[in-house]
């Protein structure tokens, strides 16, 4: 008996040991499953976060591309893409790649693109439950030069985060964005193809018709840029015009009159000052040689890939000059303010103005454009119009054009061109003292004028665009005023309800005045001027003393007599000019990879 209790009792420990071991095995497996579990939800929110920043990187190029599309139609972006910058991220982009091309390296390019980037984080977006993500632009980083394969560029940092506030999950996606080349000089101002020369005494700056009339703060600002397009066309300065801005001359930059510079002067030629002493009130940086051969100063610093020339003994630099070589009437370290350095062998990496090979490459408006789809849509001619004689209003409006006198016939404005009111004539005559008036008082009008022939405004009478209203006159031949077109609105852009800037008045040429001897687009006199100029075919010759207020783009352009040239900065909201052809080009995404 004593026997099988001892076995029984064996058998009991072993059973209970048994059970132990399954215990354990079982509280084991609940374990490493609870830990499973926990891997696999921890890898689950690491995936996600960075499904979540990699979101972020396309939200970024959403935006972006959806700004951009409506900046290409004309119109503003809307909502702005960094809600931080309300003036619009692209506007900050298209500043920030074009001050970073201005660089003279590519440390300093960098610096440049980072100081004008917004620098904060963007406002959370895809925000779920548990998923969110934010980006930032930076300034690109030394090690991304290879990739970028010298263009400029930057760094989207994009976090993704995902689950509960104080126990996510965060991964960072770094984006490397190409910026397209965008033509230096930009696409507003005075621009031409083949050459400018300001040869007048009249002030030449930028103001913002948005903000009120032309004066006070609201002028001499420096946002318009004087510059060539074809390889070696030259800005000559020749008379006491001051310019409050900045000269890109894919050319020389010659100065022999007074006028200064308030703004950089680059050129991809010899950059040369003499003659009646001007100031630069910039740098200048030359992709040939500077010479200063009289009394002028320089204030800024001088780069130079060539050799320097002081010829005078008042010359003078007061900054830092860094050139291939040095010449001086003097010793040369007496007339630089600052550092002088000749002997290393002058800078590297100078961004050369934009250039084409030869004029036919000249970047071309779209503006011009319109004349052949105009022409398409007017139909017949009206013949041509000569408005002279004794004084009477001959009106031009939504119902048609009326001369109480019945010497021009009535004709009718069909809805045409872009919803507004379109007429053609074989040619266009102003004389005598008749007075010509676009759209009236109460009654304004969007009027599309296509000129097949010559254009010749002058005389006594008047042209006058009534308050409200709007002409854009496309034409093949050539203009001339004359005498002036008055401007109801007194200024030469405005804004429509929905925030889109629009010219007042718009002359479109598609002229080619080469080789006749004589400026295809001819503006004159006492009055001024409100609107834009768009010839790139055409010698553009503004001269008299009014003021000219809006911009020009032509063949070439000579600024003469004591009027000033003011850029309305409100241009630079409506379709493009020079430069892309007006079309804000897409930043390229060069690559991506986890930080």
């Amino acid at each position: 008996m004593t026997g099988r209790r001892q076995q029984r009792g064996a058998a009991l420990v072993v059973v209970l040991s048994m059970l132990s071991m399954s215990l354990m095995l079982g509280l084991s497996g609940v374990s490493g499953s609870a830990v499973n579990e926990r891997l696999a939800g921890n890898y689950r929110a690491s995936v996600m976060a960075q499904n979540e920043a990699e979101a972020g990187l396309y939200a970024f190029n959403d935006e972006l591309r959806g700004a951009i599309d409506a900046l290409n139609n004309g119109q503003p972006p809307s909502p702005p893409v960094f809600n931080s910058n309300p003036s619009g991220f692209v506007g900050a982009l298209r500043s920030a790649a074009m001050q970073a091309r201005q660089a003279a390296t590519p440390e300093q390019a960098r610096a440049a693109l980072q100081h004008a980037l917004p620098g904060t984080w963007s406002e959370p977006g895809n925000i779920s439950e548990h998923g969110r993500h934010r980006w930032r632009p930076v300034a690109a980083l030394p090690e991304d030069d290879a990739l970028l394969a010298g263009q400029v560029g930057l760094r989207i940092e994009s976090e993704g985060y995902f689950g509960s506030e104080g126990d996510e999950a965060i991964r960072k996606v770094i984006g490397l964005v190409a910026l397209p080349d965008m033509p230096l000089p930009p696409s507003r101002g005075l621009m031409s193809c083949e050459g400018i020369e300001v040869k007048g005494s009249g002030i030449i700056d930028s103001y913002d018709s948005r903000d009120g009339d032309y004066g006070g703060s609201n002028s001499r600002r420096s946002n318009i840029v004087v510059g060539t397009q074809t390889e070696g066309a030259e800005v000559k300065v020749t008379g006491a015009s001051p310019i409050h801005g900045n000269v890109a001359a894919s050319g020389r930059f010659t100065a022999t009159g007074s006028g200064a510079v308030h703004g950089n002067v680059r050129g991809n030629d010899t950059i040369s000052i003499s003659g009646g002493g001007a100031n630069i009130y910039g740098d200048v940086i030359g992709l040939g040689d500077v010479a200063i051969t009289s009394s002028g100063t320089v204030h800024g610093d001088v780069q130079a890939a060539g050799t320097l020339t002081l010829g005078n003994w008042s010359s003078r630099i007061e900054g830092d000059a860094l050139v291939a070589a040095v010449n001086s009437v003097r010793t040369a370290a007496d007339q630089v303010g600052g550092v002088l350095d000749a002997d290393s062998g002058g800078p590297e990496g100078l961004v050369p103005v934009f250039s084409v090979a030869s004029a036919e490459d000249c970047e071309v408006p779209v503006q011009t454009a319109r004349y052949g789809e105009c022409l398409s849509q007017a139909g017949t001619s009206s013949g041509p119009l000569s408005m002279q004689g004794g004084p009477r209003n001959i009106v031009l409006d939504a119902t048609g054009l009326h001369d109480p006198n019945n010497a021009v016939p009535d004709i009718g404005t069909p809805p045409g061109y872009d919803g507004k009111r379109l007429v053609r004539f074989d040619s266009l005559r102003l004389g005598g003292s008749a007075n010509f008036q676009i759209g009236s008082a109460g009654n304004p009008v969007d009027m599309v004028m296509v000129v097949t022939g010559d254009i010749d405004i002058g005389g006594g009478g008047s042209f006058r665009i009534a308050e409200g209203s709007s002409l854009t006159i496309v034409t093949a031949g050539e203009f001339k005023l004359a005498s002036a077109i008055e401007v109801g609105d007194g200024k030469p852009s405005r804004v429509d309800a929905s925030g889109n800037v629009h010219p007042v008045l718009s002359v479109i040429s598609v002229h080619d005045d080469a080789g006749k001897g004589k400026s295809g687009v001819f503006i004159g006199g006492a009055a001024n001027f409100y609107g834009q100029i768009i010839a790139p075919y055409s010698q553009v010759e503004v001269t008299g003393s009014g003021q000219f207020y809006g911009e020009v783009v032509g063949r070439s352009i000579d600024i003469k007599g004591a009027g000033g040239f003011h850029y309305d900065e409100a241009f630079g909201d409506t379709e493009g000019g020079v430069g892309g052809g007006g079309v804000v080009a897409m930043p390229r995404l060069q690559g991506v990879w986890l930080d």
